[in-house]
């Protein structure tokens, strides 16, 4: 047969077709519980393709499921993977005409046997196969996995800090059945055939870089290398794993789970189910879900979860890609008799350019040309600037764990919601502390107000951001701009409603010690008084101060990328009026104290204040905590509180993760205009 021909000396299992190897060597996997297999179709992997096994088995994959497309190519590769990895870690099933009959009798193959030419289409055939395989077989067998991941040569899994199994023990806990994954693209420094301990800087997904002007700059710094302005060069839709569901042949009718797209596979039958049970998960970000059709995956923000990430090496090595493009040749735009569409992208670009000549040496180096110019980060000077806009981060756990032959797991850079909830203080806890002394606030030393020291200003709100989580100023406006701001205010008061506490998307009972609040509030965008447009509206100071508060948060991204915070300011919240009536106060609370939800929680809060001839008598201050004896959530902490009088033209900033504050109760209507901006440790995403 063609498989004892290319390899004479191979034993076969015998209740193995004859058309799958098994691994002979020593190495098996290391996995416990829960047992993660993986499905690839390969061809042409000669240079990182032990490296890539070993990744999977240090850390946890039970079963790797390997389809080579051209056997006799990678023969020495085959023969070098059985020799190293034992038959419970690896198969190797090959392209002959008995298993392309097995395809025959795949659910899918009606809608994919016109095109077998296509690598795709044998891809989502192999995938087709494996699952059914993994599905059919018996609970000893090393075939039995619980979950299926479908991933290329040049891609790789990194599980969170957690570890593999602890979050696929908690994807089951969650009834997850589904989980598509978001990738990460390199960024090579120069060419390589040994990406994964060579390369650790990687693009990461358009929807997670900032919404700055810092983030903008990134996007169009990789954009304007390419013909169709990509960011990424390749695919930016994600990778998936699915459940096996041991029970599905007999409880449905022997159905296979047959995928139709190699980046999510889920059984089209039982997308109802999917959506009915909440059993899709995603690492997406929410607002991208709607472009991506997907919004009946719940998108998620459990460090556990959106830790995991796919990492992939597309273009590394102008020999790979002549290889590439020499393989796929003058492959079409439109596939699957117009099902798939490939939209103008690098891969054309690159097509197109190895079409464009006929001598191998001239191809390669204009491939390497292109290469270079689309993908590569060449200085110290780009690297930098690109760490800093955020469009790139550092992972060196791949090249750490394959050197030390362990996984070394990546350092958490975000805390629990439970280390986060467990730093409210508790109603006994607020009461001691409430007795605490309290000061009057300095303001910081700022000649005619921060405007008008711009630059040294904001060093002085870093320095204090730094040392203590919070700064107060003045901010230096006109008066008559702030009786414009306070009039408007006022007449905007009728579209106001009351405000409320939410934590973990719950409204707290208000009874509560950090949910007591009696403001009445509007955001500026959601009333159509934000923006350009806004100018000529009801309130254009008021739009002109968000404005400004706005640009005092993006001046301010880089100064805290490279403090002693590292932090980075990701999107800016809509900007809120508030207005307390007399008697109104809010308790003691964390603006952000739960993580708000997603992966970039709001980590800074601005409060410019609007009451014009305040008295000071009238009350309503903003009191800060500030410890000076353990820290927020510890029973015996010790502390003062500062105050800072709601005085027209003051500017409050403070760390909105961590700085305990509260409005005292005014005896006069008081007017505040607020902003947040959302933001993560500069290093988030990479390890």
């Amino acid at each position: 047969s063609f498989v004892t021909k290319l390899f004479p000396a191979a034993q076969m299992v015998s209740d193995s077709p004859p058309y799958i190897l098994h691994g002979t060597g020593k190495l098996g996997p290391l996995c416990s519980d829960l047992r993660i297999g993986l499905v690839s179709t390969l061809r042409d992997v000669e240079d990182q393709f032990l490296q890539w096994l070993e990744w999977f088995r240090i850390i946890g994959f039970a079963h790797l499921f390997l389809y080579f497309d051209d056997p006799a190519c990678d023969e020495a590769a085959i023969a070098a993977a059985r020799s190293t990895y034992s038959e419970d870690f690896v198969s190797f099933a090959l392209n002959t005409p008995e298993l392309r009959k097995e395809w025959m009798s795949l659910k899918t193959w009606p809608k994919f046997s016109p095109f077998t030419d296509d690598r795709m289409c044998r891809q989502l055939l192999n995938i087709a196969h494996a699952l059914r395989r993994a599905q059919a077989a018996p609970a000893e067998s090393v075939e039995s996995v619980d979950w299926m991941f479908h991933l290329d040569h040049d891609e790789l899994f990194l599980p969170p800090p957690q570890g593999l199994q602890a979050h696929f023990k908690h994807l089951e806990a969650g009834n997850c059945r589904l989980c598509l994954y978001q990738n990460f693209e390199a960024a090579p420094r120069d060419h390589t055939t040994m990406p994964f301990v060579d390369v650790n800087l990687f693009k990461i997904p358009s929807g997670r870089v900032s919404k700055t002007p810092l983030g903008a700059a990134g996007m169009n710094f990789w954009a304007q290398r390419t013909k169709a302005r990509n960011y990424f060069l390749y695919y930016d839709n994600g990778k998936s794993a699915v459940r096996i569901d041991k029970t599905y042949k007999t409880h449905r009718g022997g159905k296979d789970i047959a995928p139709t797209s190699v980046h999510l596979l889920y059984p089209p039958d039982d997308l109802e189910e999917l959506i009915t049970g909440k059993h899709g998960w995603t690492t997406f970000p929410e607002h991208e879900l709607s472009d991506m059709n997907l919004t009946w995956m719940s998108s998620c923000h459990d460090e556990i979860v959106v830790g995991a990430k796919v990492l992939h090496y597309p273009a590394t090595h102008f020999d790979r890609l002549w290889h590439k493009y020499n393989h796929l040749g003058n492959f079409p735009a439109v596939r699957f008799g117009g099902e798939l569409v490939v939209p103008d992208s690098f891969h054309l670009q690159a097509r197109d350019e190895y079409l464009k000549h006929q001598d191998k040496t001239v191809q390669q180096q204009k491939l390497k040309e292109l290469l270079e110019h689309a993908a590569f980060l060449r200085s110290e000077e780009e690297i930098q600037s690109q760490l800093e806009t955020g469009s790139v981060v550092v992972i060196d756990t791949v090249r750490d764990s394959l050197q030390r032959g362990c996984w070394t797991a990546p350092r958490l850079l975000r805390p629990s919601l439970h280390s986060l909830l467990q730093r409210r203080p508790s109603k006994a806890e607020m009461e001691r502390m409430q007795k605490m002394k309290r000061f009057p606030v300095e303001k910081l030393s700022c000649p005619e107000g921060l405007l008008k020291n711009l630059d040294p200003g904001l060093d002085l709100v870093l320095q204090e951001l730094e040392s203590k989580g919070w700064a107060a100023c003045n901010l230096g406006l006109h008066p008559k701009i702030l009786q414009r701001a306070l009039l408007e205010a006022q007449q905007l008061k009728p579209r106001m409603a009351k405000g409320s506490t939410v934590i973990e998307n719950e409204i707290l009972d208000p009874s509560l010690p950090n949910a007591d609040r009696g403001d009445r509030i509007l955001f500026m965008q959601e009333q159509g008084l934000s923006g350009a447009a806004a100018a000529k509206g009801p309130a254009p100071t008021l739009t002109m101060l968000e404005s400004a508060l706005t640009d005092f948060g993006m001046q301010l991204d880089l100064r805290l990328q490279r403090s002693s915070l590292r932090l980075r300011i990701t999107e800016r919240c809509d900007g809120m009026l508030a207005c307390y009536e007399a008697g109104g106060a809010y308790s003691a609370h964390i603006d952000n104290a739960d993580g708000d939800g997603r992966v970039d929680g709001r980590v800074l809060t601005m409060v410019l204040y609007l009451n014009v001839n305040w008295d000071r008598s009238a009350g309503g201050e903003l009191a800060i905590f500030e410890a000076n004896d353990g820290d927020l959530g510890d029973p015996n902490v010790k502390g003062s509180w500062h105050v800072v009088y709601p005085e027209a033209g003051t500017l409050v900033l403070l760390r909105a993760d961590r700085v305990l504050h509260e409005v005292r109760s005014a005896y006069e209507e008081r007017f505040a205009l607020s902003m947040w901006f959302c933001g993560q440790h500069v290093e988030y995403g990479g390890s």
